[in-house]
């Protein structure tokens, strides 16, 4: 099974452990239903965004969505030598969480390494992101513009706007700094 299956499994059931029907909860994040089955089957590749409503929804830390378990450090949580959790979204995009330890953290430090193919789907969610390119070279895509970035440039944005990052050549590497 692979991770995208899992962490749909564990929503569905946080969900009917709830007690919530798949309609309530559609509701309760401000979708229809057939767009939240959609994601709760795996049909549809769930943005980090929305993982983060569907675990305020549920009153629970998003670190019990996407890796089973609660977080457990609330003073300072370390990951020696990039070793965080990794999660694999789809074919060609994986992250590494940099504090999926941490108990109610207001920001999500991820390192994200995208292959040159792997075509996103643009992405919304609350807040603002920031993006810095450790490796190869970035199209990163918000609202209607495109910017192009290489190793030591960055980017600071909206991430309410509809946003994209696709690497330019066989893999991009960056930091990415997501607030909540």
């Amino acid at each position: 099974m692979d991770a995208l299956q899992i962490i749909c499994n564990r929503i569905k059931d946080l969900r009917e452990f709830s007690d919530y029907t798949a309609e309530q909860f559609a509701a309760k994040l401000g979708m229809s239903a057939a767009e939240y089955t959609d994601y709760e089957n795996g049909i549809k590749d769930i943005p980090i965004g929305l993982l983060y409503n569907i675990a305020s929804a549920l009153q629970i830390d998003a670190s019990v969505i996407l890796f089973g378990k609660n977080a457990t450090k609330k003073n300072a949580a370390v990951v020696y030598e990039g070793k965080g959790v990794e999660i694999e979204r789809y074919q060609g995009y994986s992250f590494i969480s940099l504090n999926s330890d941490f108990i109610a953290p207001e920001l999500e430090p991820m390192l994200v390494t995208i292959k040159e193919g792997a075509n996103p789907e643009p992405v919304q969610h609350k807040g603002q992101e920031f993006n810095y390119v450790l490796e190869g070279s970035l199209r990163v895509i918000v609202g209607e513009k495109e910017h192009y970035l290489k190793a030591g440039d960055s980017i600071y944005f909206d991430a309410s706007l509809p946003h994209a990052q696709i690497a330019m050549e066989k893999q991009a590497r960056f930091l990415t700094v997501i607030q909540k």
